[in-house]
């Protein structure tokens, strides 16, 4: 037989002053929480990230896929393709109202008429652009050169030894320096074979590749450079890109001191075992690359005549064949826009800590990003996107 145990707690309907003090403790707790709760809550998801930026999609004329960005001042500049069109680049400006209006092209060539962009830029008052498509018996670019402004761009045909031909390397940018346009690329060493980094000069219709030989674009046996992408600094050039060394890839840039002449290169530093200068954009005399290094994002920022490497950059990877937008600058910060898996997001740094924030709407790969008044820019998933710049502050 069970002997049941006797009960000492109170009669039925009443409590102990002993549960009284652990109701009011376990009501005390839970407020706590709710207040804590509430505190994250207002980051919108409760994990205490950023929030996230809210994207528009910007509609384009039926069959424009956009292809590049640039800008000319604070207009925006939309380089798109359409297949199976007459002519297949065309170029869009958007107005400070939204506005978009076509920019006329004249082609003159069957491959200008065909070319995807590889370059466009503009100072609000000339515009040159690099158009491409693989073609011919080797399927190499057909190059294209175009100039104009923002009332029409007319392609400049070429001998096919301008941009082709034996020797022929690639065309990687166009840059418009006070002196005139220049076009950057590469072309073979005329004495010891490999590519040297080549600069084209524009004269009336024609461009004319200067020589490297004797100058800091020109290859030795030791050390072979290649260009990815250039801009403009200041009256000269700024170029991103890599140089071979003693069988170690180290991310570089060459600078000239005036147009195209007076060049000399920065291997960049806190470069790793291997790396690249990707892409590159300046604003006044301040810079700022992107590139990798042991295959993570890397960033460099130019100031005060030095070079540094940003510190503690999120740990994105990149390959050596992902492609990378260049930094933009907002409210003084560099900023960079990355594709994180199909998740886009926009790091900001003031120097010593970084923010991370999630793009709402973009997704996909990032072939662009760009600001133009108020706001930012982007190409990813093959469509144009904006955000207000106030959004991200």
């Amino acid at each position: 037989m069970r002997v049941r145990p006797k009960s000492y707690g109170p009669p039925a309907g009443r409590s102990s002053d002993l549960d009284l003090g652990m109701r009011a403790r376990v009501a005390l707790l839970t407020l706590l929480t709710v207040a804590a709760t509430g505190c994250d809550s207002g980051a919108g998801s409760g994990s205490g990230e950023p929030p996230e930026v809210a994207f528009t999609k910007i509609d384009l004329p039926a069959g424009a896929e956009p292809v590049l960005l640039s800008t000319a001042k604070d207009v925006l500049l939309v380089g798109v393709r359409r297949e199976g069109a007459p002519v297949v680049p065309g170029l869009l400006r958007r107005g400070a109202d939204g506005t978009l209006a076509e920019i006329p092209l004249t082609p003159g060539s069957p491959y200008g008429k065909l070319a995807r962009w590889y370059s466009i830029v503009s100072d609000g008052d000339r515009v040159v652009a690099i158009g491409g498509e693989r073609g011919g018996a080797h399927a190499n670019v057909r190059w294209s050169a175009w100039t104009g402004s923002l009332a029409g761009l007319t392609e400049q045909p070429q001998g096919f030894s301008v941009f082709g031909g034996q020797g022929a390397g690639e065309l990687a940018d166009a840059v418009l320096t006070p002196a005139g346009p220049v076009l950057v690329g590469s072309w073979e060493n005329a004495t010891r074979g490999g590519l040297d980094l080549a600069v084209w000069t524009n004269s009336g219709p024609d461009w004319v590749r200067q020589s490297s030989a004797g100058t800091a674009l020109e290859s030795t046996p030791d050390k072979l450079g290649l260009p990815i992408a250039a801009t403009a600094l200041e009256p000269g050039v700024l170029v991103a890109g890599w140089q071979l060394i003693g069988g170690n890839q180290v991310p570089a840039v060459w600078r000239s001191a005036s147009g195209a002449t007076g060049w000399t290169t920065t291997a960049l530093p806190d470069s790793g075992r291997t790396g690249a200068a990707m892409a590159v954009r300046c604003w006044g005399s301040a810079c700022a690359v992107a590139g990798r290094v042991d295959d993570k994002l890397a960033l460099w920022r130019y100031s005060g005549d030095a070079w540094t490497r940003l510190p503690d950059v999120p740990p994105v990877p990149v390959g050596d064949k992902d492609h990378l937008v260049a930094p933009v600058e907002i409210d003084g910060q560099t900023s960079q826009v990355y594709a994180d898996g199909d998740t886009v997001r926009i790091a900001r740094t003031d120097g010593r800590t970084w923010t991370v924030r999630t793009a709402a709407g973009p997704t996909g790969a990032v072939t662009a990003a760009i600001t133009a008044g108020d706001a930012l820019y982007l190409v990813a998933g093959q469509t144009l996107w904006r955000a207000d710049l106030a959004a991200l502050r």
